[in-house]
């Protein structure tokens, strides 16, 4: 039972022993996650006054989550909470599987309270059946928030975890699953009166429909066909690759892409949202229906590119999901580096095993990558002459192997401009903006929808199936047979061919493809010149 005193600080709480049975067990649920996946973990609290005052938590906890005794039994007191000096037994079911993190330190520190009779409430524990918990406690009994807070309560609200208690910095992610009452507490003493009735649960955020910042192609001048690459690029979500000189706007147009790709549906937005939440030092993630853009540094670890880890994290190539993954001086990667993409571009997913288990992560992302034709960077450039011998040049260009370029649907050179031609008024037009680019791809995005169902673009389609419904005239096959045995066209980079080629009948709105729209889709794999060549 509690006694009321008041103090300087007003009315304050204070613990003083209850009548305890002989053994109290207390069950609670919490979880934890592996890859992007909740998993649901009982927290099993057993009080006993025959003992020694011992306390010990089983279930193959992890280090973090045996440390968590002396964190609980700090937060208790400090919380103005009598420390039942009883024997504590904690068990995480199920005990065969390895638990990690301390998001389990509130489910623990509220079982202990009510198997010792500190906290009581009417039907307190009927209710327990359906509420869920996860929170990890500071030695003053705050609560502090942990990665995976979305995955969590996804799948304890799959389980009729209708009610859940989380720090409140999680909150926020878990009230985005829809119909559950999510509580969100900044102190165990709150949460002590979550159980008790006396705190509703949080407001759910409104969502943010204020637009984000995205710079526009419209600041990009005189790289219009460039611009034409990327809204191929964008239409029907093909890989594009860019070889030019250095400073004359490659990585600008790639960051500009995010502004002509349609914006997230709120399921798409939630996937890119538990892979945020999973990954390391990402707590109280936000709903954001722009596409992820990632550009990880050419020294980036094989893992941080795929994935991995002891307790495997996702990736840049799972953390740019539904969105753009721009590699910037591709050849600089390692090369091991590289060839993993493989898999993730083909598959878009990549599965990594480690003992800890099979964990698949999603990795569906558009690939924007970019180069120097050569070492120094001049080669082929009208006024700065290229500094490197022929063996160099080919020995740059070998370390993007053939299976790899092979996977990439554009190539595109990006021709140097004379930067004081943008001084003169007049001399070069504004180009096309982000805002004309974005409408021609939806209308390209609709036209794919129409034809292949739900949200498959040209890039996922088959080769049978473009064959058969793609709409290809003899003749523009015709062409594509008679150009593919010069230009030593491999049977994926054929059938790339053939969705690039119906990706440009798409956004001139033309339903059969012909000889020109052909002719531009091989116009891309023929503009770097042997790249991937042994």
């Amino acid at each position: 039972m509690e006694m009321s005193v008041n103090g300087g600080q007003g009315e304050a709480k204070i613990a003083v022993d209850v009548p305890v049975p002989a053994r109290r067990l207390v069950c609670l649920r919490s979880g934890d996650y592996l890859g992007v996946e909740g998993r649901p973990v009982e927290v099993q609290v057993d009080l006993c006054r025959r003992g020694d005052g011992s306390f010990n938590i089983v279930g193959l906890p992890g280090k973090s989550t045996r440390e968590s005794r002396d964190r609980i039994r700090a937060a208790i007191r400090n919380s103005g909470f009598r420390f039942p000096t009883l024997k504590i037994l904690v068990n995480l079911a199920p005990a065969a599987r390895q638990k990690e993190g301390a998001g389990f330190d509130l489910a623990i520190a509220l079982g202990i309270l009510i198997a010792s009779g500190s906290v009581r409430a009417p039907g307190l524990e009927e209710r327990l059946g359906g509420m869920g918990f996860l929170g990890e406690l500071g030695l003053q009994g705050e609560v502090r928030p942990v990665r995976g807070a979305l995955l969590v309560a996804d799948c304890l609200a799959g389980r009729g975890a209708g009610e859940q208690v989380f720090a409140l910095e999680n909150s926020a992610e878990a009230v985005l699953i829809g119909g559950l009452d999510v509580f969100g507490v900044e102190h165990l003493r709150q949460a002590v009166d979550v159980l008790r009735g006396e705190r509703g649960p949080t407001i759910p955020p409104r969502e943010n429909s204020a637009c984000e910042a995205v710079p526009d192609y419209a600041e990009v001048v005189g790289q219009e066909a460039t611009k034409r690459a990327f809204l191929l690029a964008a239409a029907g979500r093909h890989n594009i690759l860019l070889s030019g000189p250095p400073g004359i706007g490659k990585t600008m147009l790639a960051r500009r892409l995010g502004g002509i790709l349609p914006r997230l549906s709120r399921e798409e937005a939630v996937e890119t949202l538990r892979i945020r939440s999973a990954a390391e030092g990402e707590t109280g993630c936000e709903l954001s229906r722009i596409p992820p853009f990632r550009s990880p540094h050419h020294t980036v670890s094989h893992s941080g590119m795929v994935g991995g880890g002891s307790r495997p994290a996702p990736g840049e190539v799972s953390r740019a999901h539904r969105g753009v993954l721009f590699l910037d001086e591709l050849p600089e990667f390692s090369r091991r580096t590289l060839e993993a993409l493989r898999e993730p571009i083909e598959e878009r997913q990549i599965t990594i095993g480690r003992a800890s288990g099979v964990v698949t992560f999603p990795s569906d992302f558009l690939l924007v990558a970019a180069m120097n034709p050569c070492p120094c960077g001049y080669l082929g450039h009208p006024r700065r002459p290229c500094t490197c011998g022929p063996r160099q040049v080919k020995s740059y260009s070998r370390k993007i192997s053939g299976p790899l370029a092979d996977r990439l649907d554009l190539h595109c050179r990006v021709a140097a401009i004379e930067p004081g031609s943008w001084l003169e008024p007049g001399a070069i037009s504004p180009g096309l903006d982000s805002i004309t680019l974005c409408r021609q791809v939806a209308s390209a995005r609709e036209r794919q929808s129409r034809r292949w169902g739900g949200t498959l673009l040209n890039s996922a389609i088959s080769a049978s199936s473009l064959l058969e419904a793609g709409r290809f005239t003899p003749d523009s096959l015709a062409v594509l047979r008679r150009v593919s045995t010069p230009m030593a066209l491999s049977g994926r980079g054929f059938v790339r061919a053939l969705r690039v080629a119906r990706t440009v009948a798409d956004l001139s709105g033309s339903q059969d493809v012909g000889e020109e729209d052909i002719l531009e889709a091989l116009s891309y794999r023929a503009s770097v010149d042997g790249l991937g060549e042994s």
